[in-house]
Protein backbone atom coordinates (compact mmCIF):
# COMPACT_ATOMS: atom_id res chain seq x y z
CA UNK A 1 0.00 0.00 0.00
CA UNK A 2 1.31 3.42 -0.94
CA UNK A 3 2.13 5.36 2.19
CA UNK A 4 3.94 8.41 0.92
CA UNK A 5 2.96 11.81 2.20
CA UNK A 6 1.06 14.48 0.36
CA UNK A 7 1.58 17.90 1.93
CA UNK A 8 -1.46 20.12 1.47
CA UNK A 9 -2.20 23.78 2.15
CA UNK A 10 -4.60 26.34 0.70
CA UNK A 11 -3.07 27.86 -2.43
CA UNK A 12 -3.93 31.33 -1.17
CA UNK A 13 -1.96 31.01 2.05
CA UNK A 14 1.48 32.59 1.86
CA UNK A 15 3.01 30.24 4.41
CA UNK A 16 2.08 27.15 2.37
CA UNK A 17 5.50 25.55 2.10
CA UNK A 18 6.13 26.00 5.82
CA UNK A 19 2.88 24.12 6.39
CA UNK A 20 3.98 21.39 4.01
CA UNK A 21 7.22 21.01 5.95
CA UNK A 22 5.25 20.84 9.18
CA UNK A 23 2.95 18.19 7.71
CA UNK A 24 5.96 16.27 6.44
CA UNK A 25 7.57 16.38 9.87
CA UNK A 26 4.30 15.17 11.41
CA UNK A 27 4.29 12.27 8.97
CA UNK A 28 7.86 11.36 9.91
CA UNK A 29 6.90 11.39 13.58
CA UNK A 30 4.05 9.06 12.68
CA UNK A 31 6.58 6.74 10.99
CA UNK A 32 8.76 6.74 14.09
CA UNK A 33 5.78 5.93 16.31
CA UNK A 34 4.77 3.17 13.91
CA UNK A 35 8.29 1.76 13.99
CA UNK A 36 8.65 2.24 17.73
CA UNK A 37 10.04 0.20 20.61
CA UNK A 38 7.06 -2.11 20.73
CA UNK A 39 8.19 -3.45 17.34
CA UNK A 40 11.81 -3.60 18.42
CA UNK A 41 12.96 -0.53 16.45
CA UNK A 42 14.60 2.57 17.78
CA UNK A 43 14.13 5.44 15.30
CA UNK A 44 15.05 9.06 15.77
CA UNK A 45 14.89 11.95 13.28
CA UNK A 46 14.14 9.60 10.42
CA UNK A 47 17.25 7.50 11.19
CA UNK A 48 17.19 3.92 12.41
CA UNK A 49 19.41 3.61 15.47
CA UNK A 50 19.10 -0.06 16.26
CA UNK A 51 16.85 -3.07 16.63
CA UNK A 52 14.20 -4.95 14.73
CA UNK A 53 11.35 -7.35 15.43
CA UNK A 54 12.58 -10.82 16.25
CA UNK A 55 9.07 -12.18 16.00
CA UNK A 56 8.45 -11.28 12.36
CA UNK A 57 7.48 -14.35 10.32
CA UNK A 58 9.23 -13.28 7.12
CA UNK A 59 12.90 -13.87 6.46
CA UNK A 60 15.18 -10.84 6.89
CA UNK A 61 15.69 -10.67 3.12
CA UNK A 62 11.95 -10.67 2.41
CA UNK A 63 11.30 -8.12 5.16
CA UNK A 64 14.03 -5.88 3.74
CA UNK A 65 12.50 -6.17 0.27
CA UNK A 66 9.14 -4.97 1.67
CA UNK A 67 10.82 -2.03 3.38
CA UNK A 68 12.76 -1.17 0.22
CA UNK A 69 9.48 -1.02 -1.69
CA UNK A 70 8.09 1.21 1.03
CA UNK A 71 11.16 3.45 0.67
CA UNK A 72 10.54 3.58 -3.07
CA UNK A 73 7.03 5.00 -2.62
CA UNK A 74 8.52 7.87 -0.64
CA UNK A 75 11.35 8.36 -3.11
CA UNK A 76 8.88 8.52 -6.01
CA UNK A 77 7.22 11.37 -4.13
CA UNK A 78 10.48 13.15 -3.34
CA UNK A 79 9.88 12.70 0.39
CA UNK A 80 12.65 12.06 2.93
CA UNK A 81 10.74 9.12 4.37
CA UNK A 82 12.66 7.27 1.64
CA UNK A 83 15.86 7.38 3.68
CA UNK A 84 14.06 6.18 6.83
CA UNK A 85 12.74 3.05 5.16
CA UNK A 86 15.89 2.39 3.08
CA UNK A 87 18.02 2.56 6.24
CA UNK A 88 15.57 0.31 8.02
CA UNK A 89 15.77 -2.23 5.21
CA UNK A 90 19.55 -2.25 5.44
CA UNK A 91 19.33 -2.71 9.21
CA UNK A 92 17.19 -5.79 8.65
CA UNK A 93 19.34 -7.20 5.83
CA UNK A 94 22.59 -5.34 5.06
CA UNK A 95 22.99 -7.22 1.76
CA UNK A 96 19.67 -5.94 0.36
CA UNK A 97 20.42 -4.82 -3.20
CA UNK A 98 16.93 -3.29 -3.72
CA UNK A 99 17.42 -1.15 -0.60
CA UNK A 100 20.83 0.01 -1.81
CA UNK A 101 19.31 0.94 -5.17
CA UNK A 102 16.48 2.94 -3.64
CA UNK A 103 18.94 4.63 -1.31
CA UNK A 104 21.09 5.67 -4.28
CA UNK A 105 18.04 7.00 -6.12
CA UNK A 106 16.96 9.02 -3.10
CA UNK A 107 20.37 10.54 -2.43
CA UNK A 108 20.64 11.55 -6.11
CA UNK A 109 17.71 13.85 -5.38
CA UNK A 110 19.55 15.19 -2.35
CA UNK A 111 22.74 15.92 -4.37
CA UNK A 112 24.61 13.63 -1.98
CA UNK A 113 26.81 12.22 -4.73
CA UNK A 114 29.38 10.64 -2.40
CA UNK A 115 26.64 8.59 -0.73
CA UNK A 116 25.19 7.67 -4.13
CA UNK A 117 28.54 6.32 -5.32
CA UNK A 118 29.05 4.42 -2.07
CA UNK A 119 25.66 2.74 -2.51
CA UNK A 120 26.32 1.91 -6.15
CA UNK A 121 29.77 0.49 -5.38
CA UNK A 122 28.47 -1.83 -2.65
CA UNK A 123 29.41 -5.43 -3.58
CA UNK A 124 25.79 -6.51 -3.75
CA UNK A 125 24.96 -3.81 -6.33
CA UNK A 126 28.15 -3.03 -8.24
CA UNK A 127 28.44 -4.40 -11.78
CA UNK A 128 24.69 -4.77 -12.12
CA UNK A 129 23.05 -3.15 -15.18
CA UNK A 130 21.03 -0.95 -12.82
CA UNK A 131 24.15 0.39 -11.09
CA UNK A 132 25.95 0.93 -14.40
CA UNK A 133 23.04 2.97 -15.71
CA UNK A 134 22.87 5.13 -12.58
CA UNK A 135 26.64 5.75 -12.65
CA UNK A 136 26.43 6.90 -16.25
CA UNK A 137 23.30 8.88 -15.39
CA UNK A 138 25.00 10.89 -12.64
CA UNK A 139 27.94 11.68 -14.92
CA UNK A 140 25.63 13.04 -17.62
CA UNK A 141 23.28 14.92 -15.31
CA UNK A 142 25.37 18.12 -14.86
CA UNK A 143 25.58 18.56 -18.65
CA UNK A 144 22.02 17.49 -19.52
CA UNK A 145 19.05 19.86 -19.87
CA UNK A 146 17.10 17.87 -17.29
CA UNK A 147 16.84 14.53 -15.50
CA UNK A 148 14.74 12.66 -18.00
CA UNK A 149 17.03 13.48 -20.94
CA UNK A 150 20.08 12.40 -18.90
CA UNK A 151 18.37 9.10 -18.07
CA UNK A 152 17.32 8.52 -21.69
CA UNK A 153 20.81 9.24 -23.03
CA UNK A 154 22.37 6.87 -20.48
CA UNK A 155 19.93 4.12 -21.37
CA UNK A 156 20.74 4.51 -25.08
CA UNK A 157 24.50 4.76 -24.48
CA UNK A 158 24.47 1.47 -22.55
CA UNK A 159 22.74 -0.31 -25.42
CA UNK A 160 19.15 0.03 -24.19
CA UNK A 161 19.35 -2.67 -21.48
CA UNK A 162 16.12 -4.52 -20.78
CA UNK A 163 14.94 -3.89 -17.22
CA UNK A 164 11.51 -5.48 -17.58
CA UNK A 165 12.52 -8.44 -15.42
CA UNK A 166 14.72 -6.51 -13.01
CA UNK A 167 14.59 -7.89 -9.47
CA UNK A 168 16.28 -4.80 -8.06
CA UNK A 169 13.92 -2.08 -9.25
CA UNK A 170 10.76 -1.53 -7.18
CA UNK A 171 7.24 -1.92 -8.48
CA UNK A 172 6.19 1.05 -10.63
CA UNK A 173 4.38 3.97 -9.14
CA UNK A 174 0.70 3.40 -9.85
CA UNK A 175 -0.51 6.16 -12.18
CA UNK A 176 -4.04 6.19 -10.81
CA UNK A 177 -3.53 5.69 -7.10
CA UNK A 178 -2.71 8.01 -4.24
CA UNK A 179 -2.59 7.17 -0.59
CA UNK A 180 -1.90 9.88 1.95
CA UNK A 181 -2.13 9.12 5.66
CA UNK A 182 -2.11 12.83 6.42
CA UNK A 183 -5.27 13.49 4.45
CA UNK A 184 -7.27 11.38 6.85
CA UNK A 185 -6.51 14.01 9.48
CA UNK A 186 -7.56 16.97 7.32
CA UNK A 187 -11.10 18.31 7.54
CA UNK A 188 -12.79 19.84 4.50
CA UNK A 189 -13.49 23.51 4.44
CA UNK A 190 -11.25 24.80 1.66
CA UNK A 191 -11.89 24.45 -2.06
CA UNK A 192 -8.30 23.33 -2.64
CA UNK A 193 -9.19 20.01 -1.02
CA UNK A 194 -11.85 19.21 -3.66
CA UNK A 195 -9.43 18.09 -6.43
CA UNK A 196 -7.52 16.03 -3.86
CA UNK A 197 -10.76 14.24 -3.04
CA UNK A 198 -11.12 13.44 -6.75
CA UNK A 199 -7.61 12.03 -6.91
CA UNK A 200 -8.21 9.87 -3.85
CA UNK A 201 -11.92 9.41 -3.03
CA UNK A 202 -11.07 7.14 -0.11
CA UNK A 203 -9.49 10.01 1.81
CA UNK A 204 -12.87 11.80 1.90
CA UNK A 205 -14.84 9.04 3.60
CA UNK A 206 -17.58 10.64 5.68
CA UNK A 207 -17.24 13.91 3.76
CA UNK A 208 -19.33 12.95 0.72
CA UNK A 209 -21.91 15.71 1.13
CA UNK A 210 -19.17 18.32 1.27
CA UNK A 211 -17.81 16.92 -2.01
CA UNK A 212 -21.29 17.05 -3.55
CA UNK A 213 -21.59 20.74 -2.68
CA UNK A 214 -18.26 21.41 -4.39
CA UNK A 215 -19.46 19.49 -7.47
CA UNK A 216 -22.56 21.65 -7.83
CA UNK A 217 -20.45 24.81 -7.81
CA UNK A 218 -17.59 23.53 -9.97
CA UNK A 219 -16.82 25.48 -13.16
CA UNK A 220 -14.26 23.08 -14.65
CA UNK A 221 -15.44 20.48 -17.16
CA UNK A 222 -12.12 18.54 -17.04
CA UNK A 223 -12.24 18.39 -13.25
CA UNK A 224 -15.81 17.07 -13.32
CA UNK A 225 -14.97 14.62 -16.10
CA UNK A 226 -12.07 13.26 -14.04
CA UNK A 227 -14.38 12.86 -11.05
CA UNK A 228 -16.97 11.05 -13.16
CA UNK A 229 -14.32 8.56 -14.26
CA UNK A 230 -13.24 7.99 -10.67
CA UNK A 231 -16.81 7.47 -9.51
CA UNK A 232 -17.43 4.95 -12.28
CA UNK A 233 -14.50 2.90 -10.97
CA UNK A 234 -16.19 2.60 -7.56
CA UNK A 235 -18.86 0.10 -6.61
CA UNK A 236 -22.38 1.42 -7.25
CA UNK A 237 -23.12 1.25 -3.53
CA UNK A 238 -19.99 3.22 -2.58
CA UNK A 239 -21.01 6.30 -0.51
CA UNK A 240 -19.03 8.73 -2.69
CA UNK A 241 -20.65 7.43 -5.87
CA UNK A 242 -24.08 7.45 -4.28
CA UNK A 243 -23.64 11.04 -3.11
CA UNK A 244 -21.94 12.59 -6.12
CA UNK A 245 -22.50 10.72 -9.40
CA UNK A 246 -25.87 12.24 -10.29
CA UNK A 247 -24.62 15.67 -9.22
CA UNK A 248 -21.56 15.35 -11.48
CA UNK A 249 -23.68 14.46 -14.49
CA UNK A 250 -26.13 17.25 -13.65
CA UNK A 251 -23.34 19.82 -13.43
CA UNK A 252 -21.69 18.61 -16.63
CA UNK A 253 -25.06 18.97 -18.39
CA UNK A 254 -25.42 22.53 -17.11
CA UNK A 255 -21.93 23.49 -18.30
CA UNK A 256 -22.30 21.74 -21.67
CA UNK A 257 -25.68 23.28 -22.39
CA UNK A 258 -28.41 21.86 -24.62
CA UNK A 259 -26.06 21.38 -27.58
CA UNK A 260 -22.68 19.98 -26.42
CA UNK A 261 -19.86 20.91 -28.76
CA UNK A 262 -17.72 17.80 -28.20
CA UNK A 263 -18.49 14.12 -28.61
CA UNK A 264 -17.09 13.44 -25.14
CA UNK A 265 -19.74 15.67 -23.53
CA UNK A 266 -22.55 14.61 -25.87
CA UNK A 267 -22.07 10.93 -24.99
CA UNK A 268 -22.79 11.52 -21.29
CA UNK A 269 -26.58 12.06 -21.61
CA UNK A 270 -26.66 9.46 -24.39
CA UNK A 271 -25.18 6.76 -22.14
CA UNK A 272 -26.53 7.96 -18.79
CA UNK A 273 -29.15 5.73 -17.26
CA UNK A 274 -28.51 2.85 -19.66
CA UNK A 275 -27.26 -0.57 -18.69
CA UNK A 276 -23.95 -1.68 -20.16
CA UNK A 277 -25.55 -5.03 -20.94
CA UNK A 278 -28.55 -3.50 -22.76
CA UNK A 279 -28.68 -3.99 -26.56
CA UNK A 280 -28.88 -0.84 -28.68
CA UNK A 281 -32.27 -0.01 -30.14
CA UNK A 282 -32.78 1.52 -33.57
CA UNK A 283 -33.79 4.88 -32.11
CA UNK A 284 -30.48 4.96 -30.22
CA UNK A 285 -28.56 4.33 -33.43
CA UNK A 286 -30.39 7.29 -34.95
CA UNK A 287 -29.39 9.44 -31.99
CA UNK A 288 -25.78 8.26 -32.12
CA UNK A 289 -25.67 9.05 -35.84
CA UNK A 290 -26.24 12.71 -34.99
CA UNK A 291 -23.64 12.71 -32.25
CA UNK A 292 -20.79 11.33 -34.36
CA UNK A 293 -21.21 14.34 -36.64
CA UNK A 294 -19.42 16.32 -33.92
CA UNK A 295 -15.87 16.74 -35.17
CA UNK A 296 -14.02 17.00 -31.85
CA UNK A 297 -13.58 14.42 -29.12
CA UNK A 298 -12.84 16.91 -26.35
CA UNK A 299 -11.90 20.45 -25.49
CA UNK A 300 -9.59 21.69 -24.12
CA UNK A 301 -6.59 19.62 -25.20
CA UNK A 302 -4.79 17.29 -22.81
CA UNK A 303 -1.90 19.75 -22.64
CA UNK A 304 -4.24 22.53 -21.50
CA UNK A 305 -5.98 20.21 -19.04
CA UNK A 306 -2.59 19.23 -17.62
CA UNK A 307 -1.73 22.86 -16.96
CA UNK A 308 -5.05 23.36 -15.20
CA UNK A 309 -4.57 20.25 -13.10
CA UNK A 310 -1.07 21.38 -12.11
CA UNK A 311 -2.70 24.46 -10.64
CA UNK A 312 -5.02 22.27 -8.59
CA UNK A 313 -2.23 19.96 -7.40
CA UNK A 314 0.58 22.46 -6.85
CA UNK A 315 0.46 21.87 -3.11
CA UNK A 316 1.21 18.17 -3.50
CA UNK A 317 4.36 16.14 -3.41
CA UNK A 318 4.73 14.98 -7.03
CA UNK A 319 2.27 17.56 -8.47
CA UNK A 320 3.01 16.74 -12.11
CA UNK A 321 2.42 13.02 -11.53
CA UNK A 322 -0.99 13.72 -10.02
CA UNK A 323 -1.81 16.32 -12.67
CA UNK A 324 -1.02 13.75 -15.36
CA UNK A 325 -3.21 11.22 -13.60
CA UNK A 326 -6.10 13.71 -13.53
CA UNK A 327 -5.50 14.60 -17.18
CA UNK A 328 -5.72 10.92 -18.10
CA UNK A 329 -8.97 10.55 -16.18
CA UNK A 330 -10.41 13.62 -17.91
CA UNK A 331 -9.93 11.88 -21.26
CA UNK A 332 -13.05 9.86 -20.32
CA UNK A 333 -12.15 6.69 -22.20
CA UNK A 334 -14.79 4.80 -20.20
CA UNK A 335 -17.26 6.10 -22.80
CA UNK A 336 -15.64 3.71 -25.28
CA UNK A 337 -15.86 0.76 -22.90
CA UNK A 338 -19.54 1.48 -22.33
CA UNK A 339 -20.23 1.62 -26.10
CA UNK A 340 -18.32 -1.60 -26.71
CA UNK A 341 -20.15 -3.52 -24.00
CA UNK A 342 -23.52 -2.43 -25.34
CA UNK A 343 -22.44 -3.20 -28.90
CA UNK A 344 -21.46 -6.75 -27.96
CA UNK A 345 -24.81 -7.18 -26.23
CA UNK A 346 -26.51 -6.09 -29.48
CA UNK A 347 -25.15 -8.78 -31.81
CA UNK A 348 -28.06 -11.15 -31.21
CA UNK A 349 -30.72 -8.40 -31.27
CA UNK A 350 -30.04 -6.20 -34.30
CA UNK A 351 -30.48 -7.04 -37.95
CA UNK A 352 -27.42 -7.43 -40.18
CA UNK A 353 -27.94 -3.97 -41.65
CA UNK A 354 -28.32 -2.45 -38.20
CA UNK A 355 -25.12 -4.15 -37.05
CA UNK A 356 -23.26 -2.68 -40.01
CA UNK A 357 -24.72 0.70 -39.11
CA UNK A 358 -23.59 0.29 -35.50
CA UNK A 359 -20.13 -0.79 -36.68
CA UNK A 360 -19.75 2.38 -38.75
CA UNK A 361 -20.81 4.54 -35.79
CA UNK A 362 -18.30 2.84 -33.49
CA UNK A 363 -15.62 3.38 -36.11
CA UNK A 364 -16.44 7.10 -36.23
CA UNK A 365 -16.25 7.45 -32.44
CA UNK A 366 -12.91 5.66 -32.56
CA UNK A 367 -11.68 8.06 -35.22
CA UNK A 368 -12.30 11.03 -32.91
CA UNK A 369 -10.36 9.33 -30.13
CA UNK A 370 -7.46 8.47 -32.43
CA UNK A 371 -6.98 12.14 -33.22
CA UNK A 372 -5.80 12.69 -29.65
CA UNK A 373 -2.03 12.25 -29.00
CA UNK A 374 -2.36 10.06 -25.90
CA UNK A 375 -1.91 6.34 -25.35
CA UNK A 376 -5.21 5.75 -23.54
CA UNK A 377 -7.26 7.53 -26.19
CA UNK A 378 -5.43 5.81 -29.05
CA UNK A 379 -5.89 2.42 -27.42
CA UNK A 380 -9.63 2.97 -26.90
CA UNK A 381 -10.03 4.42 -30.38
CA UNK A 382 -8.42 1.33 -31.90
CA UNK A 383 -10.60 -1.01 -29.83
CA UNK A 384 -13.73 0.77 -31.10
CA UNK A 385 -12.53 0.75 -34.69
CA UNK A 386 -11.49 -2.92 -34.65
CA UNK A 387 -14.88 -3.98 -33.34
CA UNK A 388 -16.62 -1.57 -35.68
CA UNK A 389 -14.73 -3.09 -38.64
CA UNK A 390 -15.74 -6.55 -37.46
CA UNK A 391 -19.40 -5.52 -37.51
CA UNK A 392 -19.13 -3.85 -40.92
CA UNK A 393 -17.05 -6.79 -42.19
CA UNK A 394 -14.67 -4.34 -43.85
CA UNK A 395 -11.31 -6.13 -43.96
CA UNK A 396 -8.99 -3.24 -45.01
CA UNK A 397 -9.95 -1.00 -42.08
CA UNK A 398 -9.67 -3.91 -39.66
CA UNK A 399 -6.18 -4.74 -40.94
CA UNK A 400 -5.12 -1.09 -40.61
CA UNK A 401 -6.34 -1.03 -37.01
CA UNK A 402 -4.51 -4.25 -36.17
CA UNK A 403 -1.29 -2.83 -37.64
CA UNK A 404 -1.70 0.35 -35.56
CA UNK A 405 -2.39 -1.78 -32.46
CA UNK A 406 0.83 -3.74 -33.02
CA UNK A 407 2.76 -0.48 -33.47
CA UNK A 408 1.36 0.87 -30.20
CA UNK A 409 2.49 -2.35 -28.53
CA UNK A 410 6.04 -1.77 -29.80
CA UNK A 411 6.07 1.73 -28.31
CA UNK A 412 4.77 0.46 -24.98
CA UNK A 413 7.33 -2.36 -24.89
CA UNK A 414 10.18 0.11 -25.46
CA UNK A 415 9.12 2.22 -22.46
CA UNK A 416 8.73 -0.93 -20.38
CA UNK A 417 12.16 -2.11 -21.49
CA UNK A 418 13.67 1.04 -19.98
CA UNK A 419 11.44 0.46 -16.91
CA UNK A 420 10.92 4.22 -16.91
CA UNK A 421 8.16 4.10 -14.30
CA UNK A 422 10.13 1.86 -11.95
CA UNK A 423 13.07 4.15 -11.20
CA UNK A 424 12.16 5.81 -7.87
CA UNK A 425 13.47 9.25 -8.78
CA UNK A 426 10.86 11.99 -8.41
CA UNK A 427 12.34 14.50 -10.95
CA UNK A 428 12.54 11.76 -13.57
CA UNK A 429 8.82 11.10 -13.31
CA UNK A 430 7.80 14.72 -12.85
CA UNK A 431 9.68 16.10 -15.86
CA UNK A 432 8.17 13.65 -18.33
CA UNK A 433 4.55 14.41 -17.47
CA UNK A 434 4.24 17.70 -19.34
CA UNK A 435 5.78 16.14 -22.47
CA UNK A 436 3.39 13.22 -22.26
CA UNK A 437 0.43 15.57 -21.89
CA UNK A 438 1.56 17.49 -24.98
CA UNK A 439 2.22 14.44 -27.16
CA UNK A 440 2.55 11.06 -25.53
CA UNK A 441 3.11 9.41 -28.91
CA UNK A 442 6.31 11.38 -29.55
CA UNK A 443 7.54 10.56 -26.04
CA UNK A 444 6.93 6.82 -26.45
CA UNK A 445 8.27 6.72 -30.01
CA UNK A 446 11.62 8.09 -28.83
CA UNK A 447 12.10 5.01 -26.63
CA UNK A 448 11.31 2.87 -29.67
CA UNK A 449 13.99 4.67 -31.71
CA UNK A 450 11.55 6.73 -33.78
CA UNK A 451 12.51 10.34 -33.24
CA UNK A 452 14.03 12.51 -30.53
CA UNK A 453 12.89 12.59 -26.92
CA UNK A 454 10.74 15.74 -26.46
Amino acid sequence: MLRWALGLVPATVGSGWATIRWLGERERRRQEEELGPEDGWEVEGGRVLRGGPEKHSKSPEARAADLAQEAAWYSFAGDSGASTYANLALEVFPSSAPARLVSACWYMQEDAWKVVREDLSAPVLSDTPEARLLLDFIERLPRAPDWHHAFFDSWKALGQPDFRKSTLLPAPIEWNRLNSPMLTQVHPGEDWLFPVGIVSPGTMAGKEQWMRERVLGCQSIPLLMAMREQLLSLEEAAPMRQACFAAVEQRLGQLAGPAPRTLQLALIPFLSGTSRSAPFERRELEALEKLVALREWKQPSSEEVFREMQGHMDVAYGPAHHAWMMTSLAQATSHGTWLLERARASKAHLSEDELRWLGRLLYEVGARLREQPSRLELEMGLRLQMYGSELTQHVPTREECIAAWIQLGHWEDAVKKAAYDRWPIAPLREESCAHRARNEFAWMQAFAGQGELP
